[in-house]
């Protein structure tokens, strides 16, 4: 099977600090030399981008970002449904609605900000945002590797119960990219109901969806029906979670702190469900 063609565009001035992440990731995944892999790195996105996304199958943004959280946040986008930009800059939504209005394709593309601390007129990275495009390049990774051949029979499946689309999308990109089958959920109420349907051989649900503490309850609730795969808790609270949840009350194999790291996560599920 022929691998996508991959276009990264990571755009920003390297000359304001940490406003050049953008064409440092670029950079460093041109440095891998995959064939298949374009890279890009414009200070600012223009109209003409529109004809380098039609020629490729994934599009990757990178850019920097002052609010995202840390290290990274990943978004999927679709086209604009309106046009807008100006002389002096373009949003990826409306390079991917010109893309689709003149070039007739529409790649699967994604948005990927990454948190940056310091945009002073001064070049380098500063250290905490080195750190967060080491974490956003093992993201890009998972992204853009090639889906492993698995055979049906042997295939794991997980189910990501989250009410973040966003997180759910960056769950299946990585698990997919290594061989899982991945099945979703919204909410717990929801994330019930699928286990019968999906049968997952492991389930990730986040502690904070619609309600303070729904994945708690969700974990309670799976225990209780005496479900027997490994349950892995998601949160973004950090280290406090660990010390006030009784993981082993709860039936818990762990919990893993958002963004999750995707080395992390895939190694932990394929020691405990032995693939």
């Amino acid at each position: 099977m022929n691998a996508r063609r991959v276009l990264i565009l990571g755009y920003g001035n390297p000359g304001r600090q940490d406003d050049g992440l953008g064409p440092a990731i670029a950079g460093a995944v041109a440095a891998w030399g995959l064939p298949n892999v374009t890279t890009d790195d414009p200070y600012q996105l223009n109209i003409e981008d529109a004809a380098a996304l039609a020629e490729h199958e994934l599009v990757v943004f990178v850019d920097a970002s002052m609010d995202a959280p840390e290290p990274y946040a990943l978004k999927r986008i679709a086209p604009a449904a309106a046009i807008t930009f100006t002389s002096h800059s373009v949003s990826p939504e409306s390079v991917l609605a010109l893309c689709a209005d003149h070039f007739h394709a529409t790649p699967e593309a994604y948005v990927l900000a990454v948190r940056g601390y310091a945009f002073e007129f001064e070049e380098g990275l500063t250290p905490q945002a080195r750190d967060n495009m080491t974490s956003a390049l093992a993201c890009v990774q998972a992204l853009i590797r090639p889906c492993k051949e698995t055979s049906m029979d042997s295939k794991k499946t997980v189910l990501t119960i989250d009410d973040d689309p966003d997180i759910r999308a960056t769950l299946r990109i990585v698990l997919e990219a290594e061989g899982f089958s991945v099945g979703e959920a919204s909410n717990g109420e929801e994330g019930l109901k699928a286990i019968e349907r999906v049968k997952p051989d492991a389930i990730i649900v986040d502690l904070m969806m619609e309600n303070v503490d729904s994945g708690s309850t969700v974990a309670q609730k799976l225990k209780e029906s005496g479900y027997k795969g490994p349950v892995y808790m998601l949160s973004s609270a950090g280290d406090t979670v660990r010390y006030n949840l009784d993981a082993r009350e709860l039936g818990l194999a762990g919990i893993f702190q958002k963004p999750i790291d995707p080395k992390t996560l895939v190694a932990t599920l394929k020691a405990k469900l032995k693939v």
